[in-house]
């Protein structure tokens, strides 16, 4: 029986995983689109953090995209 995922995988690599693990430091700004499953570790360290979050969207973003292919059109 075969997986529909894709092939066996036999090494992980940066192109066949599903999970990526990005180390950050003060100052650091990263962004990544909002339907991107995401998550932040428990803070071990007894300083304070400050995590800020943010949507962003362009403003006439919206004419360009296609209608969605499900629900009501």
């Amino acid at each position: 029986m075969s997986d529909a995922r894709g092939p066996p995988v036999t090494e992980l690599t940066s192109a066949n995983t599903d999970q990526v693990v990005v180390r950050v430091g003060n100052g650091t700004l990263l962004l990544f689109p909002a339907y991107l499953q995401h998550s932040v570790d428990a803070d071990a360290d007894r300083e304070s953090r400050v995590s800020v979050s943010f949507n962003l969207m362009f403003s006439a973003f919206t004419e360009g995209l296609s209608k969605p292919l499900w629900g009501d059109q």
